[in-house]
């Protein structure tokens, strides 16, 4: 590869002593080299982001890239990272991941991913990975650590690197994400006993929008209607049970969006030959405003034929 460090050097010095920006006639006239050759540097400045350039009118002007030290952008984040050169040999490593691994720095900089007896890097297909990111190829994966401390959830990026000397290397951002896999781990518990307590009431219950469109059906009002509690959903409460094609009067949910407040209404519905009271209670966003509501249905026919019997 052909090697410019001198002129390169040249031109970032020069850049540095006018941070009010150059274009590239001022940087030639400066050096004493052509401007095909300039803009040729300047090019390579700006790939490695050496060099910065702004517009103004027909004029670049370049400046000075304001850079921060690698190993300074490496412990502004919580992440483990690490970087790999072309033979996947360690160039650096975050102070965060050095003290997650309990090593020291000089225990693996200049070392081959491969030689290393870390468990960590001997999670399935680290290496794999980091091979396919070298040929350009970035993506991530989720893995579980199994280590002294117990278990710690990963995600791994692999992201394609190209270093300053144009050669080509490997960044592993590595987060730890064990609480978010805990906090989902817990909802989904919390999601299934709510769906075990839902469909073990043995009243009707569903739960509706604005729009009268069934979001939710235990398995008690369902079988009510003959049904599954899938195939209520998204159809409309009025059409279900009383096979109408508007709201139903007298509709508690209508009360209920009017009012903002639970409503309790009683009749018979003839489609169905029986006694219903329904009671719906409304459902609000953090704005206040209605979402939808919560109906319970209770079959009262019996109670009805007893109280209207001689």
């Amino acid at each position: 590869m052909e090697s410019y460090q001198e002129e390169l050097a040249n031109i970032k010095t020069i850049l540095k002593k006018h941070p009010k920006g150059m274009t590239v006639t001022d940087i030639a006239r400066e050096i004493h080299i052509n401007r095909n050759s300039v803009a040729k540097y300047l090019d390579i400045l700006l790939i490695s982001g050496h060099a910065e350039m702004l517009t103004f009118g027909p004029a670049k002007v370049f400046f000075p890239s304001s850079r921060i030290p690698l190993t300074a952008m490496l412990n502004f984040t919580h992440d483990y990272i690490t970087l790999l050169d072309r033979d996947l040999k360690f160039l650096q490593i975050s102070d965060n991941l050095l003290r997650f691994l309990s090593i020291q720095r000089t225990d693996i900089i200049g070392r081959p991913l491969d030689t290393l007896g870390l468990s960590f890097f001997q999670l399935p297909d680290i290496i794999t990975h980091a091979k396919r990111a070298l040929n350009g190829k970035e993506f991530s994966i989720e893995k579980r650590y199994e280590h002294t401390q117990g278990t710690t959830h990963l995600r791994i990026r692999y992201i394609p690197t190209t270093f300053d000397d144009g050669e080509p290397g490997v960044t592993l951002i590595i987060e730890d994400i064990t609480e978010r896999k805990q906090y989902e781990e817990t909802m989904k518990r919390i999601i299934q006993e709510w769906e075990t307590m839902f469909h073990s009431i043995t009243d009707m219950v569903f739960i509706q929008d604005t729009e009268y469109s069934i979001l939710k059906a235990n398995k008690s009002f369902a079988e009510f209607l003959h049904m599954t509690p899938e195939e209520c959903i998204g159809r409309k409460c009025y059409h279900v049970v009383h096979e109408m094609h508007t709201a139903h009067s007298p509709c508690p949910c209508s009360v209920v969006q009017q009012t903002k407040q639970p409503a309790t209404v009683s009749f018979y519905e003839p489609h169905l030959g029986k006694h219903l009271q329904v009671s719906a209670s409304p459902i609000f966003n953090d704005d206040g405003e209605i979402t939808g509501s919560v109906h319970i249905i209770k079959d009262i026919t019996n109670q009805k034929q007893t109280t209207s019997s001689p």
